[in-house]
């Protein structure tokens, strides 16, 4: 059938192969994420990529089967750059872990090519409870998509490349259900059909790609993004149908495409010189071709949009801003599990407690307050008789106390798989701490990175003895967005001439992350089994605002209205720490019990690792005062 295909005007047809399309184009210093690559048109994408010189990472959900592609196209083409993550569209949990992996792993990122895809499955729903091919082929590549968005921008930015990404779509965007997207019953079983789920969700791939494009004009961003049919292919994507199966390896091989020629659409808009600068088109043959009317409809596109925000927004669990402490631990089991909480004796620390301990954690809570920590243990242990609960003093503004503490909790053999970094000071007047150090920036950060680094050793034996992973949870603040300029004043950190209380507060808060991000890039290196995060627990009406009596006035008056209160205070910190959603995942940043994203400055690498190493030497040279 292909030999009489007609060439359109790229001089590419439906006969052409990904080989083909790509002759004499040299992929060199670009790096790919190729979707759905252990198998079918995503292992001869990849494969093709490779052979031009792109450096290729395959997401894919089977590692073994992945493993093999990778051996055999390496075995083809022995100089080949290719890498294999895990990755399971149909999960939000595991997009998220793939998408931290890959950015904290300081790759670039050129291509996106979003290819994987299931069709025409029974009704079944996802491990989000959202109808799976919808959640598949659509959600799991938008929130991919926008998690990879930020490294795609810096890399166009830095390499001056234009950046692609390309949505794998199919002509049965042509057959959704009337009106193309079910918005109101996504996921209901009553009039569920699996070819229109299976068309809505790739019309879905064609405006996601369109409203991508319309984003990028408005940001400037040097990115493009297009969605394309590949063509009718021989692949096991038919494996849901018996029927439709058996036709095909019937009678597919005389009228349908094979795998090369199926991949090469894809890597024609990958990487052909043709298709630069063009965004927001649907390609087919390695052509472009017209999409349908609901596929260019603008209306329907930002809808689609704003909902596949939502429901990524809301997570697995659909968590929010009022969820509490209590309800997004719900039915998990913390029995085995030993937790440090620093400032345990008041606020969200003793929220967070109290609910680590209902689920079974042995919690030890550091408190500077001793007495105030036994009457908040006291109040635990009489709310819930089994709870499991310490407390041991603490002052994360002296050193010295902070290494007493790490002293005596290490020699008394107790295990550690949870180390919630949560006191903190808020918005005092400029004063230094026992070691001569600004306040807050010593209570807040610095109390803290010591406290971390003295308790590590303890929390990898834990975790590689226990075969369960160690989580490290640093309480930040949105007010990390508004520190003193350039971020961190590491020459003037303890002048008083410019002090401000609260950009000095927000310095801080913004050192939480990145202390936060360097950890979780050197347990990475370290292959250790330990992830680091950091969060914002929202504005909660507590005594943290002791230092200024005109904002602790209106919080005392004003506060029940609109803030947060302690029990959803404590909402994302015992998220992070305890539900499974955030296995494996490192180097992020949450709010509201959701990833959320950071500022800029908390993402820059280098000022990370700078502020790393000021922070050893500030420890270091208290060490040889102490010596």
């Amino acid at each position: 059938m292909w030999v009489f295909s007609r060439k359109g005007a790229s001089g590419f047809s439906s006969s052409s192969t990904a080989e083909e399309v790509t002759s004499g184009i040299d992929g060199s210093g670009l790096t790919a994420i190729v979707t759905g690559a252990s198998s079918g048109i995503g292992t001869e994408t990849a494969r093709v990529l490779a052979l031009r010189g792109v450096h290729v990472v395959m997401g894919v959900r089977n590692m073994a089967a992945g493993k093999e592609a990778k051996e055999t196209i390496v075995k083809e083409i022995p100089a080949a750059k290719v890498d294999i993550l895990e990755l399971d569209l149909s999960s939000l949990a595991s997009v998220k872990k793939f998408a931290s992996e890959y950015n904290s792993s300081g790759r670039p990122l050129n291509l996106l090519i979003n290819n994987a895809g299931i069709m025409a499955t029974p009704f079944m729903l996802s491990k989000d409870n959202i109808e799976l091919q919808f959640a598949t082929n659509h959600l799991g590549h938008f929130l991919l998509t926008n998690l990879l968005l930020d490294n795609m921008k810096k890399t166009a930015r830095e390499t001056k490349t234009e950046g692609r990404i390309v949505n794998v779509s199919s002509e049965a965007h042509r057959y959704p259900y009337r009106g193309g997207i079910r918005f109101d019953k996504i996921s209901e079983k009553a009039g569920y059909s699996s070819m229109f789920a299976y068309g809505q969700s790739k019309l879905a791939n064609v405006l996601h790609a369109n409203e991508l494009a319309r984003h990028f004009k408005e940001d400037g961003a040097e990115i493009t993004a297009n969605s394309l049919h590949p063509g009718a292919i021989t692949t096991n994507l038919f494996r849901h149908s018996s029927f439709i199966e058996g036709l095909v390896s019937w009678v597919g091989k005389y009228v349908f495409k094979n795998v090369q020629q199926g991949a090469a659409t894809s890597c024609y808009v990958a990487l052909h010189p043709q298709v630069k600068g063009v965004t927001g088109e649907y390609f087919v043959d390695s052509n472009l071709a017209k999409a349908t009317a609901l596929a260019g409809d603008v209306q329907l596109a930002r809808r689609l949009w704003d909902f596949s925000m939502n429901l990524v927004s809301k997570g697995a669990s659909g968590f929010s801003s009022s969820s509490t402490a209590e309800e997004v631990t719900h039915g998990i089991d913390g029995s085995g599990l030993t937790a440090i909480v620093t400032g345990g004796s008041s606020g969200i620390g003793t929220e967070t407690a109290r609910v680590l301990a209902l689920r079974g954690v042995h919690v030890v809570m550091g408190v500077r307050n001793v007495a105030a920590g036994k009457e908040v243990k006291e109040a635990i242990v009489k709310d819930n008789p089994a709870a499991k609960i310490d407390a041991m003093e603490l002052d994360l503004s002296s050193m010295a106390s902070v290494r007493k503490f790490a002293s005596q909790y290490s020699s008394a053999g107790r295990p550690l798989n949870l180390l919630i970094n949560n006191a903190g000071i808020l918005a005092t007047p400029y004063m230094l701490s026992k070691d001569n150090i600004e306040l807050q920036f010593a209570t807040n950060h610095l109390g803290h990175f010591l406290l971390t680094n003295l308790l590590l050793d303890t929390m990898k034996k834990t975790a590689h003895q226990s075969k369960r992973e160690g989580r490290i949870v640093n309480v930040s603040s949105e007010a990390h967005r508004v520190p003193y300029r350039k971020g961190i004043r590491f020459d003037k950190l303890n002048d008083r001439a410019g002090y401000s209380s609260i950009c000095s507060y927000g310095q801080s808060k913004l050192a939480n992350v990145l202390h936060a991000n360097e950890l979780a890039r050197h347990l990475k290196e370290d292959g250790a089994e330990l992830t680091a995060n950091s969060l914002h627990p929202g504005i909660i009406a507590t005594n943290i605002f002791r230092h200024n009596s005109i904002v602790e006035g209106l919080v005392s008056r004003l506060g029940k209205y609109v803030f947060k209160n302690v029990q959803q205070g404590a909402a994302t910190t015992c998220y992070v720490a305890l539900h499974p959603q955030v296995k494996g995942i490192s180097g992020e940043y949450f709010a509201d019990s959701n990833m959320a994203k950071s500022s800029t400055l908390a993402r820059d690498l280098q000022l990370a690792r700078r502020l790393w190493d000021f922070s050893m030497k500030l420890v270091e040279v208290r060490d040889s005062q102490v010596s």
